[in-house]
C-alpha cells in the first residue's frame, strides 16, 4: 500500500490542475483503510474526502427488496445487498462528484453514522471511496483505483469489523455472507475493468 500511496502522490504532484480520485472494491476490501492512509499523506487543505456509504440505501429498506439471479445455473432469490447498483443513490453521487469537477461547493450527506463534511472546489485533489464508485461514470474520475479481497479474508475481516465496531450479529453475518459474495461475482465484479 505504501509504494501505491507514494506513486500517487507523485502523480498528483505533477499535474496543473484538481484531481479526483475514485476508490472502489468490495465490502472489506480495504477502501477505506487505503483513502484514510492516502489522505493523511497530503495537507487538510488539498483534499476533499467522499465517504459514499451515506449513498447506499438503508439496510432497512432493502431487506424487503428480494432479487431473483443466477449463479452458476442455479437459481438464487436473496435480498438486495450492496453489491448491487439499484443499492445505491447513484444518480445523488454523480452529482456530487460533477460538483467537484465542476469547481462547486458542498456539503456531504449528514447521518447517524457519519457527519457531513464541506467539499470545497479550492482543493487539489477529491477522494471518492466505497462501492457505489464501481457503479459510477469511470470518465468522472481522473485515477480509478479498484481493491478486491477473496471471500475468505472478507468473511474474516467483516467479522473482526461488523461485529467488534458495529454490533452485527455474528451468526446473522456468516449466514448471509455466501449470498452476499455471490451478489458480489453477478452484480458488481463485473464493473472492476472499467476502475484498472
Amino acid at each position: 500500500m505504501e509504494k501505491l500511496s507514494q506513486e500517487i502522490i507523485n502523480w498528483v504532484r505533477t499535474e496543473d490542475k484538481r484531481v479526483v480520485i475514485g476508490i472502489a472494491g468490495h465490502g472489506a476490501a480495504g477502501k477505506t483503510t487505503f483513502a484514510n492512509k492516502l489522505k493523511e499523506q497530503f495537507m487538510s487543505k488539498e483534499v476533499n474526502y467522499i465517504n459514499t456509504d451515506p449513498y447506499i440505501v438503508s439496510s432497512s429498506i432493502r431487506k424487503h427488496a428480494i432479487i431473483h439471479y443466477t449463479y452458476e445455473n442455479k437459481e438464487h432469490h436473496y435480498k438486495m445487498t450492496a453489491c448491487h447498483p439499484a443499492a445505491h443513490h447513484l444518480e445523488s453521487l454523480e452529482r456530487d462528484v460533477q460538483m467537484v469537477r465542476d469547481g462547486l461547493d458542498f456539503y456531504t450527506i449528514d447521518t447517524h453514522y457519519m457527519e457531513r463534511e464541506f467539499i470545497s472546489s479550492n482543493r487539489k485533489v477529491t477522494i471518492v471511496e466505497g462501492m457505489s464508485v464501481a457503479f459510477l461514470n469511470s470518465d468522472l474520475f481522473d485515477l480509478k483505483i479498484y481493491f478486491y479481497t477473496d471471500g475468505e479474508t472478507e468473511l474474516m475481516r467483516r467479522t473482526s469489523r461488523d461485529v467488534a465496531e458495529r454490533g452485527m450479529d455474528i451468526e446473522y453475518l456468516r449466514q448471509s455472507h455466501e449470498e452476499r459474495r455471490i451478489q458480489y461475482e453477478v452484480f458488481m465484479h463485473p464493473y472492476h475493468e472499467r476502475l484498472i
